[in-house]
């Protein structure tokens, strides 16, 4: 897990985006929406079944890891071929965590320790263990519900304003029905929680709807999010635990995951719309104006200006928030993936672990089907 500084230009902050809309192009799968397997195909060359199959295993790895800690594994990552591998750590359980990763289908980087044959039926619970909860808190999708990707004005009675995309749908035990966004998107931070506080606006194309919500917790250093308590008049449109994909069914989340190097992930936000790549880093120290992330992840995603807080996806699991793009300020994608060539770059895209926003907020959980 390679720790690398950036400094951004940034991200997909403040105003003026379009909506992206990619048309299905591809027959229709019954494992995926059209437009996400469009997206699959097009940026990671997969089949729906294949992403599927990545995203499953990169849940699997990350759920073995957590299970037996830095102690047991120093890191873990999909390699080209999808295949999960991990790094065992030397010492007194070396060869039984290394077992027990042989035994869950995972590849072992032995760094020249030849491994014990053997496979101890002891430690096999290990991998059977879940580190989040499924029980399903979702509602149905309204014809008005706001789902992750949607559009939206951070807007102060100052009149200051930024436009970001909402990520996931949530429960708070306070608040209730929340959402989580990014908290740079909040362009008042010192207000939160005042009579100054910084609204939540619906935007549709240039035009800006009633007032859903209040931001009333953003975190800008370490990591990136902050939490809209939804307006009781509009709790009914907050209750389901879908992502947006333009142009298609949209997609539910079933529950949340650690990053992964090496994992098939999509975001959806309201300029770009749904896109792939992969996870390239974890650990990730940013430098997002006077603010510094350090436990970010990095993707191989272009994102632009308006998809911060947009949620990002590894199969059906929640992975992370949408925070900063090293091309925020292209006019697109396209032109951004010709210009980072150019430089020696590609297009990349930060984000926060959502485990890591649950962590810090006790009681906070994302909703499921």
């Amino acid at each position: 897990m390679r720790r690398r500084a950036f400094r951004l230009s940034i991200v997909a902050v403040p105003l003026l985006a379009t909506m992206a809309v990619f048309a299905p192009t591809a027959s229709a799968d019954p494992l995926l929406p059209p437009a996400l397997a469009d997206a699959v195909a097009r940026d990671l060359g997969l089949t729906p079944q294949q992403f599927l199959d990545r995203a499953d295993a990169a849940r699997r790895l990350a759920e073995f890891t957590d299970t037996v800690g830095s102690d047991g594994v120093t890191s873990a990552w999909l390699d080209a071929d999808g295949r999960p591998v991990v790094a065992v750590a030397d010492g007194p359980t070396h060869a039984d965590v290394a077992d027990a990763a042989s035994a869950s289908g995972f590849g072992i980087d032995a760094s020249g320790i030849v491994l014990p044959p053997a496979v101890h039926s002891a430690v096999q619970p290990l991998v059977d263990l879940l580190p989040f909860d499924l029980s399903p808190i979702a509602g149905p999708i309204r014809a008005s519900s706001y789902l992750g990707g949607d559009s939206f004005l951070a807007g102060t009675p100052a009149g200051l304003g930024q436009r970001c995309s909402l990520g996931f749908n949530a429960v708070d035990p306070t608040h209730g029905s929340v959402n989580i966004t990014a908290g740079h998107c909040n362009p008042s931070t010192t207000d939160t929680g005042s009579a100054a506080v910084t609204g939540a606006y619906p935007m549709f194309g240039s035009l800006v709807g009633s007032k859903f919500g209040t931001f009333y917790r953003t975190s800008q250093s370490r990591n990136d999010y902050a939490l809209i308590d939804i307006d009781d008049a509009n709790v009914a449109e907050f209750e389901s635990n879908a992502v947006r994909v333009p142009g298609a069914a949209p997609l539910h989340v079933t529950g949340t995951v650690d990053p992964i190097v090496g994992a098939p992930v999509c975001k959806s936000g309201s300029r770009t719309g749904f896109s792939c790549g992969t996870i390239l880093s974890t650990g990730q120290h940013v430098v997002l104006g006077d603010n510094v992330l350090d436990r970010g992840f990095s993707t191989s995603i272009c994102a632009l200006r308006g998809d911060s807080g947009g949620p990002v996806v590894s199969g059906t699991l929640a992975v992370g928030i949408a925070s900063a793009s090293n091309v925020g300020d292209q006019p697109s994608c396209e032109v951004a993936t010709v210009v980072s060539m150019l430089q020696g770059q590609r297009p990349e895209l930060f984000a926060t672990p959502i485990n890591d926003v649950i962590a810090e907020n006790p009681g906070l959980t994302i909703r499921t089907s």
